[in-house]
């Protein structure tokens, strides 16, 4: 499988002062809280996130947080947010859902999500702030509220303000599922992986280590969908319960059973190019409205052809 490599030049970098202004009425159980309880608690902006409000009430700009506020008064916040230094370029992404606060992409192999250390120069947050700037009409910050390795596809949530990063982390109820084919025949047709996992210095590889030795809690729901005896594989589906770096990976190694491509993992395979791991349906809670959102998507061809 070949890599993906943009055609493109950065776009033309303007800098806008981006805000983004919210506003909500005070609800009569809500009467006589603190200015700051009622927008970290009713309205899930995190402390850090308050230092970067101006916020009104009644239409008077508060000069601090002590404000009590009453029931039915008006508050209006100004998100001000920092200017990115992420240069827009004119990478095709493929949008499967948007609304006002948040999007999902589909991301393909072979394009690292954001700049890293190694100063890669061309990431899906380029292609994202590009996105921004052509439908928003403005630069926004790009972030991802969870991340996919370079050679895993499928479905990657990008949020448009610091509100709802935080809903989603407090209050989205965000489930993600993968589909993943492992190396072998697993008998099991569902269990939980309960093994914390961490790394050795700065090595990539994640192993099995106690909370002792530095390693996180981690806890994977594993269901088989298909056992493939002709080819030795099993497609499973892989829910996150919680989201360690390369927390799939690692589970279905310490089983004796890792992805198949997944060289870093001890299942490389001159067949494949990439580690078959695939983000193909997200349920979340809708910021503006409260509804729950399924998103699923299919696998990609080259991932497909082995269980068809």
């Amino acid at each position: 499988m070949m890599k993906w490599k943009p055609d493109c030049a950065p776009a033309k970098v303007r800098k806008p002062v981006i805000q983004m202004i919210r506003k909500f009425i005070v609800a009569p159980e809500f009467d006589r809280f603190k200015i700051d309880r009622y927008l970290k608690r009713v309205m899930g902006y995190s402390a850090r996130g308050l230092r970067q409000l101006d916020i009104y009430v009644n239409g008077k700009r508060l000069k601090n947080l002590d404000k009590i506020v009453r029931k039915l008064n008006r508050v209006l916040v100004v998100e001000k947010e920092k200017e990115t230094g992420i240069v827009p370029m004119d990478i095709p992404l493929r949008v499967v859902y948007e609304d006002k606060n948040m999007l999902l992409i589909d991301k393909d192999a072979g394009i690292v999500v954001h700049p890293t250390e190694k100063k890669v120069a061309v990431t899906l947050a380029n292609g994202l702030v590009n996105y921004f700037l052509k439908t928003e009409g403005k630069i926004l910050v790009p972030r991802f509220f969870n991340r996919l390795d370079m050679n895993t596809t499928g479905l990657i949530i990008a949020v448009k303000n610091a509100w709802t990063q935080n809903f989603l982390q407090k209050q989205g109820k965000v489930k993600k599922y993968y589909l993943a084919l492992a190396h072998g025949i697993i008998d099991k047709d569902e269990f939980l992986i309960d093994i914390p996992i961490g790394r050795k210095n700065e090595e990539l590889f994640r192993q099995k280590m106690t909370p002792e030795e530095g390693g996180q809690e981690a806890k994977t729901l594993i269901r088989v969908i298909q056992r493939i005896p002709t080819r030795n594989l099993t497609l499973l589906e892989a829910e996150l319960l919680t989201g360690r770096t390369h927390q799939i990976r690692a589970h279905l190694n310490i089983l004796g059973h890792p992805l198949l491509g997944d060289e870093l993992y001890g299942g490389g395979d001159p067949r494949v190019s990439r580690q078959m791991l695939h983000s193909y349906k997200c349920v979340f809670t809708v910021p503006e409205t409260g509804e729950t959102k399924t998103v699923e998507i299919g696998p990609p061809e080259d991932m497909r052809i082995w269980f068809q």
